[in-house]
């Protein structure tokens, strides 16, 4: 089944010229859509575009695109359209994190799971320019992420989380998200 494109629309709908994407965004996806599918189908999700600089910033509407043509590929491959979403986030945390923000936001972590994951708004920042996330803290081994105003589902950003836990040598990591409003969201995260 594919993505819903009357939820991609009302997305779409409600993007303003200030809400932007970094091109390692992008470009992340891409690179996992050529890994999973060629580079013919590659760049049929993403048609005419050409390729995108890593630290300069796009249209949101043109990565919603990007993102739900390339999980109506990936679906059938991956099994469900959350699996796509949740593949095509984690690609993006990975990539992020060769960036110099990436690696800055790593070092200072060192092997501090807390650390990291506190950062998570600092790094949406840098890459997104949209939303609100906030972090509690419910468990020693658990986090709480609540997003305000943020333009991907649920299964993007648990794959995001997750990267970044596994990122740090966290076992048995768990993202599980739910929308809690059109463009709001929340998701627990636990590792051991």
């Amino acid at each position: 089944m594919p993505a819903d494109r009357a939820d991609l629309e009302r997305r779409i709908a409600a993007a303003t010229p200030q809400d932007t994407v970094r091109g390692v965004v992008f470009k992340a996806t891409s690179k996992l859509l050529r890994e999973h599918l060629g580079e013919v189908a590659a760049r049929a999700c993403d048609p005419g575009k050409g390729s995108r600089v890593d630290f300069l910033s796009y249209p949101v509407e043109d990565y919603l695109r990007l993102a739900w043509a390339g999980v109506d590929a990936l679906e059938p491959r991956l099994g469900s359209v959350d699996a796509g979403f949740f593949a095509i986030g984690e690609a993006a945390m990975r990539d992020v994190f060769g960036t110099l923000l990436g690696r800055t936001l790593l070092s200072l972590a060192g092997d501090d799971m807390r650390q990291l994951l506190s950062q998570v708004g600092t790094g949406y920042k840098a890459t997104v320019g949209y939303g609100e996330r906030t972090v509690d803290w419910p468990g020693e081994r658990s986090a709480h992420f609540v997003f305000r105003r943020d333009f991907l589902v649920p299964a993007f950003h648990c794959g995001v989380l997750a990267a970044a836990a596994k990122a740090l040598g966290g076992r048995d990591v768990l993202a599980q998200g739910r929308p809690t409003g059109f463009l709001d969201l929340e998701v627990d995260l636990t590792w051991s």
